[in-house]
C-alpha cells in the first residue's frame, strides 16, 4: 500500500512538472513588477522643458525631477534627532527641473510646476520654498500649462539666475593702489637735439 502512494505522488510532481513546461511554452509567464515610463515627462514638463533650452542656450544644463536630497546636505553641526528631522523634510520634496552652470554643474535655480485648478490664479508654496530660501536658491514656481509664453519664462529665468549670481569674489588683506608711472609724466624724459640729422651715416 505504501508504495502505491509513492507512485501516485511520483506520478503527481511528473504531471506538475509537465504542466508548467507546457504552460512556459504556450507563453504563459509570471508578471513583471515593473514597466517602463514612456515618455518620461508628461505634457507640461516637456513644454517648460523646450522653452527653457530655447531661454537659456547652451550656458546651462538642466536636470529633470532631481530629488532635494541630492542636492542639499544637512548641516555637520546639527544634534543627531535634528538631523533625522531635516533628513525627513528633504525625502519629502524633488526639484521638477534643476537649472545647473554647464561646466560644474552647480545648481543656479530650481523650477516646480503646480498642478492647474480653476479656483488657482497663483502657484501654491509649501516647506521647500523656505528650505530653499534659507540656502540661497532660487525656486520658481509655475503653474502647470501646455504652452508657456517665452517672454514670461524669460523674465522670470533672469530675476532667478541674477539673484542666485555669485558675489565678486576678494582676496582679504590684498589691497591695490594705483600709482602714476614716471613713464607716463607729462614732461618728456628725453630731449631731441634740433641739429642732428638722423640721415647722417
Amino acid at each position: 500500500m505504501g508504495h502505491f502512494h509513492v507512485l501516485i505522488g511520483l506520478g503527481g510532481c511528473v504531471l506538475l512538472a509537465m504542466s508548467i513546461d507546457l504552460a512556459r511554452t504556450l507563453g504563459w509567464r509570471r508578471p513583471r513588477p515593473y514597466v517602463l515610463r514612456a515618455p518620461l515627462l508628461d505634457v507640461p514638463e516637456r513644454a517648460l522643458l523646450a522653452v527653457l533650452e530655447h531661454v537659456l542656450g547652451a550656458d546651462y544644463r538642466l536636470l529633470v525631477r532631481v530629488r532635494v536630497s541630492e542636492v542639499l546636505d544637512i548641516a555637520p553641526r546639527l544634534r543627531r534627532r535634528e538631523r533625522e528631522r531635516a533628513a525627513e523634510r528633504l525625502e519629502r520634496y524633488r526639484f521638477d527641473i534643476l537649472v545647473c552652470e554647464r561646466e560644474t554643474l552647480t545648481p543656479r535655480c530650481a523650477l516646480n510646476l503646480t498642478p492647474r485648478r480653476l479656483w488657482r490664479k497663483t502657484p501654491g508654496r509649501d516647506g521647500l520654498d523656505r528650505i530653499c530660501a534659507s540656502v540661497g536658491l532660487p525656486l520658481v514656481r509655475l503653474i502647470e500649462q501646455p504652452h508657456y509664453a517665452i517672454a514670461e519664462v524669460e523674465a522670470r529665468m533672469r530675476e532667478a539666475l541674477s539673484a542666485s549670481a555669485p558675489p565678486a569674489q576678494s582676496v582679504p588683506g590684498l589691497t591695490v593702489e594705483l600709482t602714476k608711472s614716471p613713464a607716463f609724466d607729462d614732461e618728456p624724459r628725453f630731449r631731441i637735439d634740433p641739429d642732428l640729422d638722423l640721415d647722417d651715416p
